[in-house]
């Protein structure tokens, strides 16, 4: 556990539906405090303000330190972990919304973005603070601390060089992000398939797969696969249905199928990885 200089804040009642926060937080962790892989609900974005650590996300290791912010999708296995040597120090805000994937594109932030660096850190640093100040439980503030956090989370962008990138939505990140929509609303069917997907959109199954491999960096058949199994994994952790039952629930009739493909992801059977829960 980290020394007790830690801010953690959680709020239930919200006025937007569109983009809101949901959680703020500070902590200056200790000497290889980590957080093991886990599954998240929501959105989170951190602040590295001092200090150094890893993030790690589709099996790739990012090495942060002051100035850097790092990214944390829905149902996306990460981890990270402070430096032994420099342990770092951040803020975190959670938040949520019908808008969220909109806004991050307006913020030059793709599908295969996860982290990035702040242009004024002394500035948001200075807006952290204060809003961990605001009185969040008081209703006639409601509308002042969401537009702090609008403020906050402004600065949230990824730059190329010393010039913001400008992102247009291009055709092929439409066919991508429709592609992470239909896997969300399809991931337990057992007949589900690449090619009813790319049929969807009228594209070509070869041509759809790779327009995926280039959009997310892995191919849509393995993306579907790490998705069932990142749900099934948070369904053994915080679920009592039985493996048979999380099996079908993700895409699988079969429970040794099911099973091959688990411990191929998580180097443990279901059985035992439930019972470590």
């Amino acid at each position: 556990m980290s020394e007790k200089l830690l801010k953690d804040l959680f709020f239930k009642e919200y006025y937007f539906s569109d983009f809101f926060f949901f959680n703020v937080g500070y902590e200056k962790c200790k000497s290889k405090h980590r957080f093991c892989p886990s599954l998240r609900d929501n959105y989170i974005v951190h602040f590295v303000i001092s200090g150094k650590g890893r993030y790690t996300v589709n099996d790739t290791t990012h090495r942060l330190g002051a100035g850097d912010f790092f990214l944390i999708r829905p149902n996306e296995l990460v981890e990270y972990e402070a430096d032994a040597e420099d342990p770092w120090e951040y803020y975190w805000i959670g938040f949520s919304g019908s808008k969220v994937k909109e806004i991050l594109h307006t913020n030059g932030i793709g599908v295969k973005d996860y982290i990035g660096q702040v242009g004024a850190e002394e500035e948001l640093q200075g807006k952290f603070a204060h809003f961990m100040q605001s009185d969040f439980f008081d209703d006639s503030q409601k509308l002042v601390n969401q537009a702090l956090f609008c403020d906050i989370f402004s600065f949230f962008k990824i730059h190329n060089g010393n010039m913001e990138m400008e992102v247009q939505t291009s055709q092929r990140t439409k066919y991508s992000e429709a592609f992470l929509l239909y896997v969300e609303n399809n991931y337990y069917r057992e007949d589900l398939t690449i090619e009813e997907i790319a049929k969807s959109m009228y594209l070509h199954p070869s041509y759809f797969s790779q327009v995926i491999k280039e959009e997310l960096g892995l191919n849509a058949l393995k993306y579907l696969n790490l998705y069932r199994m990142n749900k099934a994994s948070q369904l053994l952790k915080t679920t009592e249905l039985s493996v048979e039952e999380i099996a079908s629930a993700v895409g699988y009739q079969n429970r040794h199928s099911f099973s091959r493909a688990f411990k191929s992801r998580f180097h443990s059977s279901p059985t035992r990885y439930k019972l470590e829960k």
